[in-house]
């Protein structure tokens, strides 16, 4: 006897599913995205970090900078932009006798060789601390150093590609006279160094919110979709199990499925087939019903079986 394999939920079905689900996500989620990181000065030391419109730096990933620390680190901006640094937090160690052990020095331009914007070393904090730097190039490059010991909290700097008035279109027209991007506004930090940026945000995000109609669509069709997907699972987990029944015999006569003569294979061309269905057959498209429970002999290619199935024979 020829057994054929059965219908398998394949693996493909699976993946769909689960990419169905991850979309759905995506489209869900927050309709506005940060666009800078956080980045790590002292994992970066020696490097350029070029960028199109904003990020965030860090002096360390720990909770303080390190001892012995001589670190240099390129920031370049998009062509015909200069780089603002806007200064969010600033602790390095004191002076001492007049003179900063721990300090940090900003250049303009892409090398420590360049003039620097600071003119003294910067070190301490509190408000002789300038509240950012800005370079007359695309460029700036940041030089940090310590001594072997007292280390704090280090300093946090918002890097923004700026751009002098008239602003384009597409740039947001900071009360300071420069232009940043338009997609940096209401973002929770303050590329422009008043505020301009964040200004009334509640406001803009009531009149500038997601488009709720399109948002609802997009809902109902994800979940649509994923419906049909989990239906269509759920229906070959079922043909499975009837195509198991059918193998291994068990199959209830109310299942409508007969059994194939003994020389006919078992396949599962047989089992969806219209031979396993003989209720189905039709001649002419004319049908004839055949009482349940009864006992009606079928001959088909030599092969004969019975049927006590509800069924319709055409005539």
């Amino acid at each position: 006897m020829v057994v054929s394999n059965g219908p398998i939920i394949g693996v493909s079905s699976r993946k769909f599913l689960y990419f169905v689900i991850v979309a759905a996500g995506l489209l869900l989620a927050g309709t506005k995205s940060l666009d800078y990181s956080l980045l790590y000065m002292e994992s970066a030391c020696g490097t350029t970090i070029t960028f199109t419109e904003s990020f965030q730096m860090d002096s360390s990933t720990g909770i303080t900078y390190k001892n012995l620390l001589d670190c240099e680190l390129t920031v370049t901006g998009p062509s015909g932009h200069f780089v603002v640094a806007q200064i969010t937090r600033f602790e390095l160690e004191a002076a001492l006798t007049g003179s900063c052990t721990d300090y940090l020095d900003v250049h303009d331009g892409t090398s420590t060789s360049a003039t620097k914007l600071n003119s003294s070393p910067v070190c301490g904090s509190g408000t002789s601390i300038p509240s950012n730097f800005t370079s007359s190039g695309d460029s700036m490059t940041l030089h940090l150093l310590s001594d072997s010991s007292g280390v704090y909290t280090g300093f946090n700097m918002v890097f923004v590609a700026a751009t002098s008035e008239p602003c384009s279109s597409s740039q947001l027209n900071c009360n300071t006279s420069v232009c940043i991007p338009s997609s940096l506004e209401c973002d929770g930090f303050d590329q422009c160094g008043d505020s301009t940026d964040e200004q009334d945000c509640a406001a803009k995000a009531s009149s500038d919110g997601p488009d709720v109609v399109m948002i609802v669509l997009i809902t109902l069709t994800v979940l649509v979709v994923i419906g049909c997907v989990v239906a269509f699972v759920a229906y070959r987990i079922y043909d499975r199990n009837r195509w198991k029944k059918f193998l291994h015999g068990k199959m209830d006569d109310d299942d409508g499925i007969v059994a194939p003569g003994p020389s006919y294979p078992l396949t599962y061309q047989y089992y969806k087939g219209i031979r396993g269905h003989p209720v189905y057959q039709a001649n002419s498209s004319h049908y004839t019903d055949v009482e349940k429970d009864t006992t009606t002999t079928m001959t088909d290619s030599g092969h004969s079986f019975d049927n006590k199935a509800q069924s319709s024979v055409s005539t």
